[in-house]
């Protein structure tokens, strides 16, 4: 089938991320969710039909449970045009990664039990392997995926927080739908790497997570930067973060106010609006930073209602190549502290 088979399109502008709606301290409500993701997949503007989602964000499938709800309150016709990604691979007991195949069957198994079996009524279906298993062979993790696309359980493959050899390993084994690594203008790892090099050699869009850097790339984060940390409520996950940490954050908050000064007063627009208009300048770009004819690449900022949808995905702003010349000095002469998550987390990261 692989000779036949061609990866799932994603035909956006953007992606929307839905980890904030069920993996949160309080989430909104689910009908308040469900309406928010049918604003955010019908407006003309914004353009996003993929939705990236995970099985263990939230206890009990909520996360799951929140899209089945939304498809369910769609027509076929609307769910046809739509593509749900969704991470696994993670052992909810031991929260270890896990890249076997009976731990590949049941996730997958779980994920597509809460989407219609009728390809005609639903989404196109991509599984998305949250982290390399270590203890696996990258490529027969890859296999065992590539198992289900095959029989059309789901429709494809996505991979994660993964090194060059393993974008390697995967690509040797079977088609790959997209590939989702973190890319902001505060986390450019894929740039300097050679990752994103890699996948433009072969033509994989990236999904970039975390496209306003967990909400420090915003006109609030660097307007309220005094009060900012005692803001986050207790149990979020950015409090266990490098970057949230009292001295890391003072220091990387020059390099926020440059860019906020950069954005009000060269661009006349906002932080968040500079930082998304900035990856979809990169985006299918012929050249940037040595690297030729770039993938696709679609933020997915979220949202938890229509105003904050609203602010985070308008205004996208066109950005000249003296725009992005200026806003690599700016990144240049204000070096960040700090690892994108934290020393524990470093070795699950871009293997």
């Amino acid at each position: 089938m692989s000779d036949a088979y061609k990866p799932v399109d994603l035909h956006s502008k953007f992606g929307f991320g839905t980890m904030s709606m069920t993996w949160t301290p309080t989430p909104p409500p689910t009908e308040q969710s469900v309406e928010s993701l049918k604003f955010v997949t019908s407006h003309d503007e914004f353009g996003t039909k993929v939705l990236n989602g995970g099985i263990f964000y939230g206890a009990d499938n909520v996360n799951l449970k929140l899209l089945q709800a939304f498809v369910e309150s769609n027509t076929p016709e609307q769910n046809r045009e739509l593509v749900i990604s969704i991470k696994g691979g993670l052992n909810l007991v031991t929260h270890k990664i896990d890249g076997s195949k009976e731990s590949i069957d049941g996730d997958i198994e779980t994920f597509t039990s809460f989407f219609p079996k009728d390809k005609n009524s639903r989404p196109k279906l991509i599984f998305e392997m949250a982290r390399v298993d270590k203890s696996t062979p990258y490529d027969e993790t890859i296999g065992y995926i590539a198992d289900h696309v095959k029989n059309g359980a789901i429709d494809g493959i996505s991979l994660s927080e993964v090194g060059i050899e393993s974008i390697r390993k995967a690509v040797s084994v079977f088609p790959i739908s997209c590939v989702e690594l973190e890319l902001s203008l505060f986390s450019q790892d894929i740039i300097e790497n050679g990752i994103l090099e890699e996948l433009s050699k072969h033509g994989i869009p990236v999904i970039a997570y975390s496209p306003l850097y967990k909400g420090l790339l915003t006109d609030y984060a660097v307007e309220h930067a005094d009060t900012y940390l005692q803001s986050i409520p207790k149990g979020d996950m950015r409090l266990n973060f490098d970057r949230f940490q009292p001295e890391t954050f003072d220091h990387n908050m020059k390099y926020l106010k440059a860019l906020y000064k950069y954005a009000h007063d060269v661009k006349k627009t906002s932080l968040e609006s500079l930082s998304l208009s900035w990856i979809l300048a990169v985006s299918e770009r012929k050249e940037f930073k040595g690297i030729k004819n770039v993938s696709k690449i679609l933020p997915i900022p979220s949202g938890s209602t229509k105003d904050k949808i609203t602010r985070n995905f308008s205004n996208i702003i066109e950005l000249s190549d003296d725009d992005l010349q200026a806003i690599d000095n700016i990144y240049k002469e204000n070096p960040i502290k700090g690892f994108r998550y934290n020393a524990q987390a470093e070795d699950t990261l871009l293997v």
